[in-house]
């Protein structure tokens, strides 16, 4: 896929998804399924202080580890669903392409909102 080479220009949904982002300086960010980690790399571009990026396959953390390594971003392997979240740690929480595979998406939501 051209996301796969080329990041998140070659995204197709990028340029809607984009102007949905808030401001990220000195913010933190969750990103769910995080892929090859194109997310949490224009998130460090936009000043965040830290990026966790987590997702199911060992192969797409590692990816994501060669592809997109920088000291604000830390790569962790490990399930949306089985992720514990922790009480208002993250700014912001982003997923993109990976929520439609859990099969009880409101307790996620719930799980990731501040309390």
């Amino acid at each position: 896929m051209p996301r796969s080479r080329d990041g998140l220009c070659a995204a197709g949904e990028w340029h809607q998804l984009k102007p949905l982002f808030p401001p990220l300086q000195e913010k933190t960010v969750l990103d769910l399924g995080c892929g090859y980690g194109w997310h949490c790399s224009y998130a460090v571009e936009q000043g965040v202080v830290q990026v966790l990026g987590i997702d199911l396959s060992s192969k797409m953390i590692e990816e994501a580890k060669r592809r997109n390594a920088q000291r604000q971003i830390e790569y962790r392997v490990c399930g949306i669903e089985e992720y514990t979240y922790p009480k208002n740690r993250w700014d912001l929480v982003v997923s993109n392409l990976a929520l439609h595979y859990i099969e009880n998406i409101d307790l996620i939501f719930k799980k990731c909102t501040k309390r």
